[in-house]
């Protein structure tokens, strides 16, 4: 987290000697709270969607049917947009260029769609191996990010003491069929320690089917939470 924190104190001074250029579009643009210049910005797609699911609907509204037949596992999803350009490009490059500092715009990004912040921020974890050759997880570093924007100081020290734990390594996710997802997270998860807080988020960059998150779900409900949100900056339809 002091990485990031060290990144953003050198684009606030770089800012003051009025040098600052939209990263997507390399044009010149006036102090900024992200690498983006407000064109840019208003390239992201702000369509309808259920608030229950974070899919995209013809009309918003607070449940669609699908939702309605077969709910997910968690209360309400919040996202910036779909998994298109631009936000996909910088996805990429967080997760797999090395890029892990893009959390931080990402995450400012998506912390303006939140009006109710959860107490409690829980990033999506990783297995012990994947993390090893990433080095770092996306989703702790966007979990961070949205911490400090709600100025959420008790829960820092969750995510440094990993709340969730992934204790099964499993095929990536990307690429394999809905159902396919759903039985390779069976048995990865588990809670290692006491939930106070009755309302908590997950917190990951992309939210495809849900598998992930809803099998998180299943364990933070037999810890007696009540209500889940999830904050995520992508949320694509499901395959």
């Amino acid at each position: 987290m002091g990485g990031l924190v060290f990144i953003r104190w050198i684009r606030r001074s770089i800012q003051k000697l009025g040098v600052s250029h939209c990263d997507f579009c390399s044009q010149a643009m006036p102090p900024s709270e992200t690498i983006w210049c407000q064109a840019c910005l208003d390239l992201i797609k702000t369509v309808p969607r259920c608030q229950r699911c974070g899919l995209q609907t013809e009309h918003e509204t607070d449940v669609c049917g699908e939702c309605l037949l077969n709910p997910p596992q968690w209360d309400r999803l919040y996202c910036v947009s779909d998994y298109s350009e631009p936000l996909r490009e910088y996805i990429n490059k967080l997760k797999y260029a090395q890029q892990f500092w893009l959390a931080q715009d990402l995450g400012v990004l998506l912390s303006k769609h939140i009006p109710e912040p959860a107490p409690l921020i829980l990033p999506v974890p990783l297995h012990w191996k994947r993390f090893w050759w990433r080095s770092y997880n996306q989703s702790d570093h966007l979990g961070w990010t949205l911490e400090r924007e709600f100025n959420l100081k008790s829960s820092t020290t969750h995510c440094n003491n990993k709340i969730l734990k992934r204790v099964k390594a499993t095929r990536p996710q990307q690429g394999l069929s809905r159902s396919f997802r759903q039985t390779n997270l069976l048995g990865a998860f588990k809670i290692t320690q006491p939930i106070k807080e009755k309302h908590v988020a997950l917190v990951d960059d992309v939210v495809t089917t849900g598998a992930t998150i809803n099998l998180l779900c299943v364990e933070l409900r037999k810890a007696g939470v009540e209500r889940i949100d999830v904050y995520t900056v992508c949320r694509t339809g499901r395959s």
